[in-house]
């Protein structure tokens, strides 16, 4: 196994001809340097990227990703990245899943307008996106699905009054949707005529809080089924948290980081393990032993998923990837 740290001999030109430096690089930053390069490499013509690296199609979840893995020193491949983002918005504002696909718009929405969080230039594209946000809900929100819910269809516990987000329109609510609602309108970057964002985010968390899983965590959608306690998914649970920045003394909050805690250190997807890096790093609990194994892991420049390799350069440059999500630490 590398060591934690290595001493590189960084060569660079002066005035006068060559000379070396001392610099320390991390490993971690020598791993996360390599991914960024082979992500760029992957992208498309189009600006956007391929679910996976054996496709040409690209869809938007990897782009939008990847965009936010970027950094400034791939500045060309980030602005390729936004102005394929910004091409592909529907008439509605929303964003489809694929390029050309789901022009009533798809929960991806939500992780586009953090994509562009930091763009001034497409304000007026992320405000109709917005918009858009706020005008979709689950179906429980609907009054026939909360009579449904309340008298014939008794299999599921939740509350139909607290609703979220869909993956696509007219279905109901589930959790990683909801969560990356709440996270994009945290960063509304004015109201402008969309007052209503701190109310529907509010209902958003008291949706996530009321299908959190007896014992801490989160499934996709319920916590009790057919009278059951569902197991949570580690990948749902920490993007739950993300959305819980600014409600981290919930007691529901501290069973869930506690579990994910312990489950982490034995996570073998790439997937489920970085987004625990960050959900852990964004409660303030230390992720440093966890981000180690991760640029360990074997076969990352060989992962096919093109969103795995996003999410895992975010997870080892975590205190960036948490300011594009808006958390704070």
């Amino acid at each position: 196994m590398a060591p934690a740290t290595a001493v590189l001999w960084v060569q660079f030109d002066r005035i006068g001809g060559w000379q070396y430096n001392n610099a320390i690089v991390t490993m971690i930053d020598v791993a996360l340097e390599e991914l960024r390069v082979l992500l760029v490499q992957r992208q498309s013509p189009s600006g956007g990227w391929a679910a996976l690296s054996s496709s040409s199609q690209p869809a938007l979840e990897p782009t939008a990703l990847a965009c936010i893995a970027l950094d400034s020193e791939f500045n060309s491949a980030h602005d390729q990245a936004t102005q394929c983002l910004l091409r592909t918005q529907n008439s509605n504002g929303s964003w489809p899943v694929f390029l050309g696909d789901d022009h009533e718009g798809s929960w991806v929405t939500a992780l586009i307008l953090i994509a562009l969080h930091d763009n001034v230039e497409a304000i007026p594209e992320r405000l109709k996106g917005f918009s858009w946000l706020l005008d979709s809900a689950g179906e429980e929100s609907n009054w026939l699905w909360k009579w449904k819910f309340r008298t014939t269809d008794r299999h599921v516990r939740f509350d139909p009054d607290k609703f979220g987000w869909p993956w696509i329109p007219h279905t109901n609510s589930w959790v990683v949707p909801t969560a990356f609602s709440i996270l994009a309108l945290n960063q509304l970057p004015c109201t402008c005529g969309l007052e209503a964002a701190p109310s529907r985010v509010q209902l958003g968390i008291e949706m996530l809080l009321d299908r959190v899983c007896p014992y801490g965590g989160w499934n996709a959608g319920n916590g009790v089924v057919y009278g059951f306690a569902l197991a949570p998914h580690p990948d749902d649970t920490a993007i739950a948290l993300l959305a819980f920045d600014q409600h981290r003394e919930e007691p529901a909050v501290r069973m869930s980081l506690d579990w994910l805690e312990r489950i982490a250190p034995t996570l073998s997807a790439p997937w489920s393990l970085a987004w625990s890096i960050l959900a852990l790093a964004a409660h303030r609990r230390s992720v440093d032993p966890l981000v180690e194994s991760l640029s360990h892991f074997p076969d990352l420049d060989r992962l096919e998923d093109t969103s795995t390799l996003a999410l895992v350069c975010l997870a080892l440059d975590w205190r960036r990837a948490l300011a594009a999500f808006g958390v704070t630490v």
